[in-house]
């Protein structure tokens, strides 16, 4: 997490802001060479900008709360210029909690959008010239009109003088109802394409589901890239490039864990393997690094306990530095992870890809070692069963 900086805990979860957040702050200064502004001006473009990223934020928490009422918590949340990510420990796998967690984003977008609705009917509401004002604002908005619309017409004519408070609430209300129209986009990662796999996958499984939603996915990411690039709208562009890798990427991942939840450990244990001693020479794995395909190992002491494992970064450093008469335990990494021969593989690739576990023991159900399965052997494996 070097790129981010945490700001706060809340509901136990903690918040993160991405470097590239300062480009924003940087954005504005950009903008008001053209255009001076007072202070005041920057405070109330600061203001905004805060308010847009707390329902941001909400939006996010909306997705890890419905998540956690399934039993699956969320590492972080980080804040970028672009949007937020919930990192979530697993998308629940079941499609009607899959479901539930996808549209809780949205939907808090729109109970803050209802309730900005009312506080804006009750303030605007007042006068004849300030509510016409309200929804021509809100629906020059919604139409992405450029230059003068209706609403700057009617302040020119009224001469009405409003505050800038009341600028910013109808535009909180459209940037929310906008998130929720563009976050319902049927395609992955937007919360659309979940719900779409969610639906489904209640009919045709997970695996069949994830590749419809995948190519639809793709075709809208195509779609957004090719009318970015035609009406110089490049950051809609790039969010489409973003979209068909992410909708290709989900695609795959489900694939493998179709893959890995019909495997056990067992079945791709490798039973042939050596056993380093924690007193032996890194000349030792150097060699046997060399000559064969093996390239992590489990370190043991003299009764046979294991101590420790050495995997293929400690190797390299050490043959780097020409330390061959150093002794393993100085590169021997613990504590060593263990599983039983029937556990499923989509755990183990848990472990070694995401938790960083270069090798790991596999145990009968006397905790007999029977064999290890490594990042090299499970990568290979994968490839084999590619579908």
């Amino acid at each position: 997490m070097r790129t981010s900086l945490k700001v706060f805990t809340w509901f136990k979860i903690p918040v993160y802001i991405h470097w590239s957040f300062v480009l924003i702050f940087l954005y504005i200064f950009w903008m008001s060479s053209d255009q001076p502004m007072g202070l005041m001006d920057y405070f109330w473009q600061t203001l905004t900008i805060v308010a847009l990223f707390a329902c941001v934020l909400l939006h996010e928490f909306g997705h890890s709360l419905m998540a956690r009422r399934f039993g699956v918590e969320t590492q972080d949340i980080i804040l970028t210029p672009i949007g937020g990510i919930a990192r979530l420990e697993r998308m629940p796998e079941k499609p009607k909690q899959e479901l539930l967690v996808a549209i809780a984003g949205p939907a808090v977008n729109v109970v803050i959008a209802i309730l900005l609705f009312l506080v804006c009917k009750f303030i605007f509401f007042a006068g004849e010239v300030e509510w016409w004002y309200f929804k021509s604002s809100v629906q020059d908005m919604l139409s992405l009109k450029t230059g003068s619309g209706d609403a700057e017409i009617i302040l020119e004519d009224s001469g009405l003088n409003l505050p800038t408070w009341m600028f910013i609430l109808p535009l909180l209300m459209v940037i929310n109802i906008t998130m929720v129209l563009f976050n319902m986009i049927p395609a992955f990662p937007m919360d659309g394409g979940r719900v779409l796999r969610a639906l489904l996958a209640m009919r045709f499984g997970r695996v069949k589901a994830t590749k419809w939603a995948a190519y639809l996915g793709q075709f809208a990411a195509a779609a957004f890239v090719v009318y970015g690039l035609y009406s110089n709208q490049f950051m809609l562009a790039l969010i489409g490039f973003f979209v068909f890798n992410t909708a290709r990427q989900e695609d795959q991942m489900v694939r493998t864990d179709s893959v890995l939840n019909n495997y056990t450990a067992k079945e791709i244990a490798r039973t042939q393997f050596t056993k380093l001693l924690g007193n032996d020479w890194m000349q030792s794995p150097i060699e046997l690094y060399t000559r064969t395909l093996e390239r992590n190992f489990l370190v043991f002491d003299f009764t046979g306990q294991i101590i420790g494992y050495l995997d293929e970064k400690s190797i390299l450093a050490a043959a780097a530095k020409k330390e061959l008469s150093v002794s393993v335990t100085q590169y021997a990494q613990s504590p060593v992870e263990i599983v039983q021969e029937g556990e499923s593989l989509r755990y183990i690739y848990y472990l070694i890809t995401t938790a960083k576990k270069a090798i790991v023991g596999v145990v009968n159900a006397e905790m007999e070692l029977v064999g290890v399965i490594d990042s090299t052997s499970l990568e290979n494996f994968l490839q084999l069963n590619k579908s």
